[in-house]
């Protein structure tokens, strides 16, 4: 089984997705991850629209995201478990149901306390980021938005 096909069966075991035709309304339900791999976190990219993009991360209890920064403005949202948050040497730990929201430019690192899964919104998608090759090399969203799409909206006037 090659690597693309694991990670298309852990985006169908991960996030079930919905919505019209159009995409301009997308129903994301975000399952319990049941195959996260023991070497890195899992990462799933599962919209990025130009505007914004949505990145899912799935932790096991000790893994990390090394400290990294993004052109991007971020809000993490932690769905399950905890993880500690470092940014500016400051920490903080977020728990499921908790949200933060950090300016650009800013490192950053992530380690999870428990498993864990976090929601990252990149505001807007990142033309820069320092992880780029190492985490989103070769994921593909599940939804996606090309600038012809957004004109053709614009002159079919939906």
């Amino acid at each position: 089984m090659t690597a693309q096909h694991q990670s298309e069966q852990q985006q169908q075991q991960v996030v079930g997705a919905t919505g019209d035709a159009s995409g301009k309304m997308i129903v994301f339900k975000i399952k319990e991850p049941d195959n996260v791999p023991e070497e890195h976190p899992a990462v799933q990219i599962l919209s990025d629209i130009g505007a914004a993009r949505l990145v899912l991360f799935s932790f096991k209890a000790g893994q990390q995201l090394k400290e990294h920064k993004t052109s991007s403005q971020i809000i993490v949202q932690a769905i399950r478990g905890s993880i500690e948050f470092t940014a500016n040497d400051s920490q903080t730990t977020l728990q499921a149901g908790m949200v933060l929201q950090l300016e650009m430019n800013v490192p950053h690192s992530i380690v999870a306390i428990t498993d864990a899964q976090v929601l990252v919104t990149m505001v807007p998608s990142p033309s820069y980021h320092s992880l780029q090759r190492e985490v989103f090399q070769n994921l593909q969203p599940l939804v996606t938005r090309t600038t012809e799409d957004i004109k053709r909206e614009v002159q079919e006037g939906g």
